[in-house]
């Protein structure tokens, strides 16, 4: 039986549909409210955005309820009752907040905010277990994505040897949202979030997202992020002594060349299950490429909505913390600077083994906080160098440096 099928029953049975709120009417918000408005058996009941023009937006693209309710302020949060929340603020400190409210409440909570799953996600995980609730990234983003061809090649008894995501073009760490107006008008995104890609923050943060939960660790800090075409990733990302870059296995990586989309790189030391393998033209083995040319971002969510209500399970959640995402300056910065936002003028993020990240800001505590201490361009920026702001976040953080 469908997925689908079984979530319409689930709701049958219960007599009740599933209550959803929003948070975040921004680009990814837009898509997920497009979905809703087609999604049986679920009511969208509650949509927050500080922008108050977003969210007038949102609500005319929802046509199934009329009863639903705007509220530019969190606390609407606390007055609703809900079975599942969405967060699609791209924001760390937007992410810890709701998360105290609705984990909780018992309430389930998607992450379209990758990047609080890449800051606090082990605390996240514990929070929602202590609750009796899911915490989990959504489909649609690329570790989840990723996270499907693993379990597709763990269940047929292969090996994963390593796992990853295509990047289109070539990172410019130092890139600032001015330099990509023109670019992010025309991509009719935000010109944040574009940089955030251009930078490279959103891969180290995606990825060290997905070797969390998997507990994958990097090959090297920074990953390789090698030129390929779908063909050749069998022959980079594998052991040296195969020929390939790997020193290590079970490792996140990226690649340019191959997106959009995400791969596994598989192993069998079974000469039958290479027969098979090379017959069924996949190429010749050991090694092979499982790959998935796309992932829909918000356009998946409602798959997460379902999988929650019916499997009870979560899609990702940081299960280990071996991968840091670390805060690094993209100028040289003064003490007094307000570090502003992920994607903005003065920092960029890099995936560190957590041992190599001992004494360093990451990436998602380090938005918005005040720097003590002068930091030299392309140097990471050390947590005592932070005057930290003690809201839910940096709670969240000590509750998760706790575990480690």
């Amino acid at each position: 039986m469908s997925l689908l099928s079984r979530y319409s029953n689930f709701v049958s049975d219960r007599g009740q549909n599933t209550k959803v709120c929003l948070i975040g009417a921004g680009q990814m918000g837009q898509g997920i409210v497009a979905q809703l408005n087609k999604m049986d058996s679920t009511d969208l009941v509650l949509i927050i955005d500080k922008n108050e023009e977003k969210l007038n937006q949102a609500k005319n693209r929802y046509k199934n309820n009329s009863e639903i309710s705007l509220s530019t302020n969190i606390d609407a949060l606390d007055e609703t009752d809900l079975d599942i929340v969405i967060e699609a603020t791209g924001t760390p400190s937007s992410g810890a907040e709701v998360a105290a409210k609705v984990l909780n409440r018992k309430i389930h909570l998607i992450l379209l905010n990758v990047e609080t799953e890449a800051t606090i996600g082990l605390a996240l995980n514990q929070e929602a277990k202590k609750n009796n609730c899911i915490v989990t990234v959504g489909d649609g983003d690329e570790p989840v994505a990723a996270v499907e061809l693993y379990n597709f090649a763990k269940e047929i008894s292969m090996d994963v040897i390593a796992i990853g995501k295509g990047k289109n073009n070539p990172f410019n760490e130092y890139a600032i949202p001015k330099d990509l107006e023109e670019e992010a008008h025309r991509k009719k995104m935000n010109p944040t979030m574009l940089t955030s890609f251009v930078d490279g923050s959103k891969t180290m943060i995606e990825m060290a997202a997905l070797g969390n939960y998997l507990d994958f660790n990097l090959d090297i800090d920074g990953m390789h992020g090698p030129d390929s075409d779908y063909e050749s990733l069998n022959s980079i990302f594998i052991p040296e002594s195969s020929g390939g870059i790997l020193t290590n296995t079970n490792v996140v990586d990226f690649a340019f060349g191959v997106a959009p989309g995400v791969f596994a790189i598989v192993y069998s030391e079974d000469d039958y299950v290479n027969y098979e393998m090379e017959y069924l033209k996949m190429g010749k083995g050991p090694y092979w490429t499982l790959y998935r040319p796309y992932h829909l971002t918000s356009l998946e969510i409602p798959r997460t909505i379902m999988k929650i209500m019916v499997e009870k399970e979560s899609q990702l959640s940081a299960t280990s913390w071996n991968i840091e995402v670390v805060a690094h300056a993209k100028t040289d910065l003064k003490a007094g600077t307000n570090l502003g936002s992920i994607g903005g003028d003065y920092i960029f993020g890099k995936a560190m083994k957590v041992q190599n990240a001992k004494g360093l800001a990451p990436l998602g505590l380090s938005e918005n906080n005040i720097l003590n201490h002068n930091v030299n361009r392309g140097d990471p920026i050390e947590i005592n160098n932070l005057d930290m702001t003690e809201n839910q976040l940096y709670k969240y953080w000590l509750m998760q440096n706790s575990f480690l």
